[in-house]
């Protein structure tokens, strides 16, 4: 029985080796970048989520009022999670949300103003679920915008976009009240 190695592949005169070459190179080098791009995209989901996750728990933990410079404090908390990636990339919001005649309504909000912008004020759907006990809800949604590194080769006509926003809102309750509120300073305006 004949072995065949790479020198054996290397040293073939036929030919057919170097076609199927050229037909399954391109085949493999999509895969692998298509690859590398879904696991970035997914890691940058994962973080996404967990910068929203991070800034609502925080602000969530305040007693009746949080000051707007603890809740950009808070927004720091991305550079740490984002890192190596680079942080200005990314949005960061946070909404306070009151029950007010049985349907929820903004109260206050704050922004790191950074980044892309998200694709708008998360939808209130079951928020109202959420408030039976007559409490607030903090609401932190955060946002970037991922840009393959295929949609260099690919473009937009095969891809439908050269970059995907990656965005995701987080909603908790306030934990040591049930009524918190955002102001600019102490014993200052409302978060606008």
């Amino acid at each position: 029985m004949r072995k065949f190695g790479l020198t054996s592949y290397l040293n073939a005169q036929s030919g057919v080796a170097a076609i199927e070459f050229a037909f399954i190179l391109p085949v493999m080098l999509l895969l692998y970048f298509g690859m590398m791009d879904l696991t970035t995209l997914v890691v940058n989901n994962r973080k996404v989520t967990t910068v929203a996750s991070a800034v609502a728990d925080l602000t969530a933990q305040n007693r009746t009022t949080v000051l707007k410079p603890q809740v950009e404090d808070y927004m720091q908390v991305a550079n740490l999670i984002l890192n190596p990636m680079p942080d200005d990339g990314v949005t960061v919001k946070v909404y306070g949300y009151r029950n007010s005649g049985g349907a929820p309504s903004l109260i206050w909000q704050t922004t790191n103003g950074s980044g892309p912008g998200c694709s708008g004020t998360p939808s209130t759907s079951g928020y109202s679920d959420l408030m039976t006990a007559g409490n607030d809800l903090v609401v932190a949604q955060a946002c970037m915008t991922y840009e393959p590194f295929i949609a260099t080769f690919l473009g937009k006509d095969i891809l439908g976009a050269t970059f995907f926003n990656v965005e995701q809102a987080v909603v908790v309750r306030p934990r040591s009240t049930l009524v918190l509120t955002c102001q600019t300073s102490s014993g200052g305006a409302t978060c606008s």
